[in-house]
């Protein structure tokens, strides 16, 4: 299914939502009268755009609307959850003169695809998020171009507020993930080591592969997870996706590690078409990899066992898959050796 949604309400904003779709792809939606029954694109007709848009509104990531703003706005009113996972939303006239960011600018993309659309139609994008007015680095944006999960969607708030009032915000980050502390955006942050302890809060980001738990977090705190945790999984056959993601949400509550962190699940190559892993990967949105029975034997583990070697071949799953999925990214360690229950393992290496 195509990503993108595309209304139009009148012939001349047909043929510009025409236009579009031929540019960026996308599902075009007109008033039934309007279709074109020949029309090489897809084109659905409506009576009324509001029942239109609601049952279109959770299909699409991005949605334009070449119509009035407040039409567009009446249309999605009902619709919307929160910035973290709201679709964009995008505004254009007929005439494509003005192409305004509506929902979603940051985390949904709408900033980019309203000056993407603008450089096709000819149009002005109009951005009016106060971060990008003022030239200054939107976190959330930071984070999502890091590949880091937020943790507290609120806490951008305060970050934001800082920069915007002139003040810089505290960054504990000793990897530079973020790539913050150095480059254009170096002077807006203050990295941690070099804050005296003080009681008064100050909002800061910290960016931990740590539990928010563990952390113990202050209101104005913004948390960052990387994904920079792999999990290594051996299952007996059959063994269910509740039992490795309870196995799995076990260890990283005992050892205070984020969930948010995980980056990938790795087994050996005879655990690749394992139901039970394979929902346990979709589940934490992550992707699931095998490696082959004679590398991961070559690696060694601080547990090494006869019963995996004598039924995959290797004398390790979860630890040397662990260790091999993150060494393939960067340099890696174990934090949390081999764990078990109910007939599955799993250990976790962290990328350094």
């Amino acid at each position: 299914m195509n990503s993108i949604a595309i209304y139009a309400l009148t012939p001349k904003g047909a043929a510009l939502a025409r236009t579009l779709a031929c540019e960026v792809g996308g599902s075009i939606f007109l008033p039934e009268r309007m279709v074109d029954a020949e029309a090489v694109l897809e084109e659905s007709g409506f009576q009324h755009l509001r029942e239109c848009v609601a049952e279109t509104f959770g299909r699409f990531t991005a949605h334009v609307f070449i119509t009035a703003a407040g039409i567009a706005v009446r249309a999605i009113a009902q619709h919307l959850v929160s910035k973290d996972v709201d679709p964009a939303v995008v505004v254009l006239d007929q005439n494509g003169e003005h192409v305004i960011s509506l929902l979603s600018g940051h985390l949904g993309g709408a900033n980019r695809f309203a000056q993407q659309i603008a450089q096709i139609v000819g149009g002005v994008a109009v951005i009016t998020t106060a971060t990008d007015t003022e030239k200054l680095p939107s976190v959330d944006m930071v984070a999502q171009e890091a590949g880091c999960v937020i943790h507290n969607l609120d806490a951008v708030k305060y970050i934001n507020g800082a920069l915007l009032a002139g003040e810089q915000v505290i960054l504990d980050d000793p990897a530079d993930v973020l790539s913050l502390k150095r480059g254009t955006f170096e002077k807006y942050f203050l990295p941690a080591e070099l804050v005296p302890f003080s009681e008064e809060e100050a909002p800061s980001i910290v960016v931990s592969w740590r539990s928010a738990e563990l952390l113990e977090l202050e209101e104005k705190t913004l948390l960052l997870h990387p994904k920079v945790l792999t999990v290594g999984v051996g299952a007996k056959r059959g063994a269910s996706k509740d039992a490795i993601l309870q196995l799995i949400q076990e260890t990283f509550s005992k050892h205070d590690l984020a969930l948010g962190s995980v980056a990938r699940l790795v087994s050996v190559d005879a655990k690749k078409d394992e139901q039970g892993i394979i929902q346990a990967a979709n589940v934490l949105g992550v992707p699931f990899e095998t490696f082959s029975a004679e590398l991961l034997n070559e690696i060694d583990v601080p547990n090494p066992s006869d019963a995996p070697k004598n039924a995959v071949g290797t004398k390790s799953v979860a630890e040397a898959a662990a260790l091999h999925g993150a060494s393939s990214q960067q340099n890696a360690r174990l934090v949390v050796e081999k764990q078990k229950g109910n007939g599955v393992t799993c250990a976790v290496a962290l990328e350094i």
